[in-house]
């Protein structure tokens, strides 16, 4: 007879209970914060706009004009494709810096570095993003060494305003990100298994293959979300870097700060919500980030 057979009515009543004490918090918290404010944006989204206010009538107008208007279906697959690029920059630097901090570092050293990269977060992202302006620019500290050390003889007008600041704004903003799930799936792979791939003769390729990199995947999964969904909603990046490239969550902005056209931000925003889903699910489709937790 199992433990849950031998328990009183009461007992298993008192029990139920005391999982809806716990879970009713969190419940609550998610229903409040999430739940209620992804609605009011749904809601929001099929409503009417004219003359800076908001009409209660619902109709697809912001779906039909505006989601599938042309300046937005390009801002789309350009959000996607900065979403999908930075994700692959962001896993090609931080996976390197979590091995390292895994394998050549103590535990208490590798922690200790990793939230060295926390410290930039410390200011506002507005104040880090328009901080490469004096260093990227014309002007900017790094053109006027090289012309000062004679390696060029005008400044280099491509870092800044460009795909290459845009890729370090993000880089910098995002490393953490990947980094981190990635450095606790490595802190979780038991050290026996290492030797025993050393003790069949298998060399260090052979290992990170077989054994480091498979059971690091989980990291690497939830890492891909953390800076794909960060990336596509970013909007200081792309506002004070990119040169005047739109991405939806500029014009997200723009929508509302010019013209107050909740319906339209709102109709943006759910695209791009539909957006972060599908990224999400095909990830979890390939990876089982279980593993991460059950370890």
């Amino acid at each position: 007879m199992s433990t849950a057979d031998k328990l009183l009515p009461g007992d298993r009543d008192l029990s139920l209970g005391e999982i809806h004490v716990l879970t009713g918090p969190t419940v609550l918290w998610f229903t409040v914060f999430l739940l209620a404010p992804l609605g009011v944006v749904a809601i929001y989204s099929f409503l009417t706009y004219e003359s800076f206010s908001v009409i209660w009538e619902f109709t697809l107008d912001s779906y039909t004009e505006t989601v599938l208007s042309g300046t937005v279906l390009s801002a789309t697959a350009l959000t996607v494709g900065i979403g999908l690029i930075v994700t692959a920059i962001t896993l090609v630097f931080g996976y390197p810096i979590a091995y390292y901090l895994r394998f050549y570092l103590s535990e208490k050293g590798g922690i200790l570095l990793l939230l060295f990269l926390v410290i930039p977060f410390w200011t506002s992202d507005i104040v880090r993003t328009i901080g490469y302006i004096p260093i990227l620019g014309r002007t900017g500290i790094i053109n006027q060494v090289l012309i000062w050390i004679g390696i060029i003889d005008e400044p280099i007008s491509v870092l800044l305003f460009s795909p290459l600041s845009m890729g370090i704004g993000y880089l910098q903003n995002y490393v953490v990100f990947m980094a981190a799930p990635i450095y606790i799936s490595l802190s979780q792979i038991d050290e026996d298994l290492l030797d025993a791939s050393e003790t069949l003769r298998g060399n260090p390729v052979q290992t990170f293959r077989h054994v480091t990199l498979p059971m690091s995947l989980p990291g690497v999964a939830i890492g891909c979300m953390f800076t794909f969904v960060l990336t596509i909603g970013n909007f200081s990046v792309p506002s004070f870097l990119s040169g005047g490239q739109g991405t939806i969550s500029t014009l997200i902005y723009d929508s509302v700060n010019r013209g107050l056209r909740y319906p339209d931000a709102a109709a943006m925003s759910m695209m791009l919500l539909l957006m972060i889903f599908i990224f999400v699910y095909a990830l979890l489709r390939t990876v089982d980030i279980t593993e991460i937790a059950q370890s």
